[in-house]
């Protein structure tokens, strides 16, 4: 009768846990879930626990254009719950859950002590479908621990260790006041970061995505009866601005001339920022910021020739080891044309060279546009009333730069598939369409690349000195497909010479600074 009124003591399991919409496609589960008692009593306010363990969860968060994954179940603001809660009948999960609530808040104005809290093997997935394009990040493998956590005793400690998928690491170490809770020291690092990543939401508001860069930030923070005093660090290396997308339902920001002014003549992003104040209303510090601004505007013009000649260097190490394919595209540009032909004229001379070609395709990401498209191109030619032979180059940049949030567009997709158990664009227009059409279409692709490259190496004669190695499907740290160069024998006297000229400017003082960071992004890129 009294929910409190329990003393336990012992073990408890719980294994092969799985909580979702259908069978196979969860939005939690876990391996194991251990909670070891010496003694836990609400009645008596006293818990001594050995240990509490949870291997592997799985928790997986999304976003749509209404709602999200949670609220589907649950209903808007939990609505369904509600609603269960008013009936009036019998729910076990719902009384099993009030009954947690009850004990969280006991166990919290209890006399506690914990040995260890260890959450193992975590996989945290957050994928948002409500922009044009989606975005997807995990946290995995996550592990969490804490030891010796004492109310009566001294301050605890907590550890968090993560891998950031695709790229990046975390790593947040926390000292507690039990008796304090608005007392605690945090020092956090977050390294390894793309800028690529953030692409669909970048392209969305400003147009422009980057399609290189590596972001790094840390600080420490010290937080006494919930005022803080904090440094925190942000660091963006080698970020670059890409072609601006032209899209219906993208907002555009001069991207270009904001990095003109944010970013240092040793082309990074550098600042500091502290944070101050009540945990409830933090202040910011931007004077360094503003500083660095102003430094950039009467500093840079100076270094203008400097930074040129770091630009046409890099460009040409690039443009010598990767060659770079824009989605759904397999056209060369100009410089690539030029690169291709000074490649096959150097083979010509150096019969005793030959190029190892690595085809490095971001699949996941290059079938999502080409499902768009397909999508598009269908009701495009319905609406047009055209014929598959009649549609032309004006035609594909039409449906190219149509949005997918396009509401003709979405009303007729959803007309042709009626499951109420997808929620996102990217499902109903796989359903929508035959998948042999989009596998085709991406091995069409595939086929015209390498046909466009090789192009010019059969025009010389020396198409027998390039070697196309095996697709490897990959997540590529800049976010764009790509050929990577390997050369058997002698480089090229242009990339020899410019990786000689690099090494010398990054021992000079605007990139010497970072020299240490940059060789941990080359291990990772």
């Amino acid at each position: 009768k009294d929910t409190e009124d329990v003393t336990a003591s012992g073990w408890l399991a719980v294994n092969d846990f799985h909580f979702g919409a259908k069978e196979g496609d969860d939005f939690a589960s876990f391996t194991k879930l251990h909670l070891a008692m010496k003694e836990a009593s609400p009645a008596k306010r006293n818990y001594v626990i050995d240990s509490l363990s949870l291997v592997q969860p799985f928790v997986m968060y999304e976003r749509y254009d209404q709602l999200d994954n949670i609220q589907n179940m649950f209903g808007r603001k939990g609505a369904n719950v509600k609603e269960a809660q008013s009936d009036g009948r019998f729910n076990l999960i719902l009384e099993i859950a009030e009954y947690v609530k009850v004990l969280a808040k006991n166990f919290l104005k209890s006399d506690y002590k914990v040995g260890r809290v260890a959450i193992y093997d975590a996989n945290v997935k957050f994928n948002d479908y409500s922009s044009s394009e989606k975005f997807s990040v995990a946290l995995n493998p996550l592990t969490i621990i804490a030891d010796s956590i004492n109310k009566k005793d001294k301050w605890f400690d907590v550890a968090l260790r993560s891998g950031i998928k695709p790229y990046g690491d975390v790593q947040i170490d926390v000292s507690i006041d039990p008796k304090q809770d608005v007392d605690f020291d945090l020092s956090y690092r977050i390294i390894k970061v793309p800028v690529s990543m953030f692409n669909p939401y970048l392209m969305s508001f400003t147009s422009f995505p980057l399609d290189r860069g590596s972001i790094g930030i840390k600080g420490k923070w010290n937080v006494r009866n919930g005022i803080i005093d904090s440094d925190n660090h942000l660091v963006v290396i080698d970020p670059r601005v890409g072609k601006r997308v032209r899209n219906k339902d993208t907002k555009w920001i001069p991207v270009p001339l904001i990095m003109a002014f944010v970013r240092e003549r040793g082309n990074v992003i550098d600042y500091e920022i502290p944070i101050t104040g009540d945990l409830k209303s933090p202040s910011f510090n931007v004077w360094d910021a503003v500083w660095d601004l102003v430094g950039n505007i009467f500093v840079k013009p100076a270094t203008t020739v400097y930074r040129a000649q770091v630009k046409n260097i890099e460009a040409e190490i690039e443009k010598s080891i990767t060659l770079r394919w824009p989605m759904r595209q397999s056209t060369l540009t100009s410089s690539q044309e030029d690169f291709l032909e000074d490649m096959a004229e150097f083979l010509k001379k150096n019969p005793e060279v030959t190029i190892k070609v690595q085809p490095q395709n971001y699949n996941t990401k290059e079938r999502e546009h080409t499902l768009f498209y397909e999508a598009k191109k269908a009701f495009y030619l319905l609406e047009t009333k055209k014929k598959a032979t009649e549609f032309d180059e004006d035609d594909m940049e039409t449906v190219d730069k149509r949005s997918v949030k396009d509401s003709a567009f979405v009303h007729f997709i959803k007309s042709h598939v009626s499951d109420s158990m997808l929620f996102t664009m990217e499902d109903r227009c796989a359903k929508f369409l035959d998948a042999a059409k989009v596998d085709a279409s991406l091995k069409k692709l595939t086929a015209n690349r390498k046909e466009a490259f090789m192009e010019f190496f059969t025009e010389e004669g020396v198409a027998k000195q390039v070697q196309f190695l095996k697709d490897e499907q990959v997540v590529p740290y800049n976010g764009f497909s790509f050929y990577e160069l390997d050369y058997v024998g002698e480089l090229p006297e242009k990339l020899r010479l410019a990786y000689e000229e690099m090494n010398e400017l990054n021992e000079e003082a605007p990139r010497k600074r970072y020299k240490r960071v940059r060789k941990l992004l080359d291990k990772q890129m």
